[in-house]
């Protein structure tokens, strides 16, 4: 009988803190096919619900860029003086990365990564979390914003992440020691 209701405070517990990551993740090649410089925008989305009414977030960005042309000259950058990456919840901007920022690569041919930058700043391509504003709701869209220019001829590789976590209320905290406590008191009695 002692384990039935062990079991059960568990499954309370399980159910008081249930916490799960909504998470979008980005992998795109975009190529630059003109004979100029152009610039790019694009945007990936996930519908969620469930929303918790405090939640942690974080993200980060990376990219692989190549002269495809062969010219010996490869770069990409900010779009104007828009970040090139913008994490979103319900179309409202949370967080931006690489808010002034370029990249370049010399050489025919060749290849290169960017470097994960944690320091805040204009450079930084990671954040970790962070609390999400209180006045964005948690549920209905999230979503990465890209914009950038990329040189002529040439490819850039993005790898990016947002994700937010819903922080579990008080209540359901109070909840768990609750349960706790019958179940230890159960077992004293037994």
């Amino acid at each position: 009988m002692v384990s039935v209701n062990f079991v059960a405070a568990f499954a309370a517990m399980g159910i008081g803190c249930a916490a799960t990551a909504d998470v979008v993740t980005l992998s795109q090649t975009f190529y630059n096919a003109s004979f100029s410089a152009r610039t790019f925008y694009f945007t990936q989305y996930l519908t969620v619900s469930g929303g918790s009414p405090s939640a942690i977030m974080s993200g980060s960005i990376s990219a692989t860029l190549t002269d495809v042309n062969g010219n010996g000259v490869a770069s990409f950058g900010n779009a104007g003086a828009s970040p090139i990456y913008r994490a979103m919840v319900n179309d409202t901007v949370v967080r931006s990365l690489w808010t002034t920022y370029s990249f370049g690569v010399n050489g025919a041919y060749l290849s290169q990564s960017t470097a994960n930058i944690s320091t805040p700043g204009a450079t930084q391509s990671v954040f970790q979390n962070e609390a999400l504003p209180t006045t964005v709701p948690a549920d209905g869209t999230l979503a990465i914003d890209l914009a950038f220019v990329l040189s002529a001829g040439d490819s850039v590789s993005f790898a990016a992440t947002f994700n937010v976590v819903p922080v579990p209320a008080p209540g359901a905290i109070a909840l768990v020691a609750v349960a706790g406590g019958a179940v230890r008191g159960r077992r004293r009695r037994a």
